[in-house]
């Protein structure tokens, strides 16, 4: 044993082969999650289950398989088995259980699968391979993990509606709605529109404002803002355009800039809430950025400083941004 210990601290580079067996073993536990939230595996064990039970409840037609993943949540700490019943024991997994985690969870699927193609595909697409076809099948799990940054949003939109005497909203890819609803929450006279591409989505907004009792005040329609529906009809006190800003060309930005400011009351604010380019500083934005450079439909990240400049070239007078995320380049730019 002596003599094998002596063999590998021998290695010419023993340091780096820590620091990538270090690496490797925090992406066996990334691929672990993502397996066990895709395959029902942790949702299954929100109780203790027995193996039999698991095999029940997962439709397992592959009992090797549900044992191999169990072994691995085993060795790494992330499952328990006692008195013959697998329970959860990791914080990660407990972190990932049920609504309140399924944003995380999104973020692992996310990183998983559509992350993950960006740079397995990397090279080729560098040297000119198109890049991918992902946006008609990804829209679920980006909304899920979206809502991470909700809570920062919400205080952006209180802090400037709160207080006004008109509080006409536009919410530009509106999702599930919640953001119609926390302009209702910040100012009880907000009306309003939500815009959303995805027709289902749609559907959950709507249903979503019914549930909260809102359906009266705020109306959901399915387009695109480039081709606008009649019901886009100005003024608008406020118009929100979170994390869409890289769904537009600058060009785009441009003209969809100058044609939201024509939308504006004449005190009317359009808010802009982004990543914006890393500059080198900030690894998730740049993870998005390099996703962005690889999806069809998608472009690179603006900087803050060319998005603002965009904005005042568009007739905006003032141009006031605020860093809403501490620690990342996630920025709102208020504009009127």
């Amino acid at each position: 044993m002596l003599g094998y210990i002596v063999t590998m601290l021998r290695n010419p580079d023993l340091a780096g082969l820590v620091r990538v067996v270090g690496l490797w073993r925090n992406s066996m536990h990334f691929h672990y999650l993502y397996a066990a939230v895709d395959s029902g595996l942790l949702a299954a064990l929100a109780q203790p289950r027995t193996k039999a039970e698991l095999n029940e409840e997962l439709a397992v037609q592959r009992p090797e398989f549900l044992d191999a993943l169990l072994d691995m949540g085993l060795s790494l700490k992330e499952l328990r088995l006692k008195g013959g019943k697998y329970h959860i024991k990791g914080k990660l997994s407990k972190s990932l259980l049920g609504p309140q985690g399924d944003p995380l969870s999104a973020l692992v699927q996310a990183e998983v699968t559509y992350y993950n193609s960006v740079y397995r595909h990397a090279a080729e697409r560098m040297r000119g391979a198109p890049s991918g076809n992902y946006l008609d099948t990804i829209g679920n799990v980006v909304a899920r993990f979206a809502k991470l940054a909700e809570p920062i949003l919400r205080r952006f939109i209180k802090e400037i509606l709160q207080g006004r005497d008109s509080a006409r909203v536009l919410d530009l890819g509106c999702g599930s709605g919640i953001f119609l609803k926390s302009a209702h929450e910040a100012n009880p006279k907000a009306t309003g529109l939500g815009l959303d591409m995805d027709p289902p989505v749609v559907q959950q907004a709507l249903d979503n404002l019914a549930q909260w009792g809102l359906g009266d005040g705020f109306e959901v329609v399915c387009g695109d803002i480039r081709q606008p529906p009649p019901q886009v009809k100005g003024p608008y006190d406020l118009i929100t355009m979170f994390n869409l800003a890289y769904y537009f060309s600058p060009q785009e930005r441009g003209e969809l800039f100058k044609y939201l400011r024509g939308l504006l009351a004449s005190d009317g604010v359009l808010a802009v809430a982004s990543n914006f380019a890393s500059q080198g500083k900030e690894p998730a934005a740049a993870n998005l950025n390099l996703a962005n450079c690889s999806i069809q439909g998608l472009h690179p990240l603006p900087s803050l400083d060319g998005l603002c400049q965009e904005l005042r070239e568009c007739g905006f007078s003032k141009v006031s941004p605020v860093r809403i995320m501490p620690g990342s380049t996630f920025y709102g730019v208020r504009a009127s």
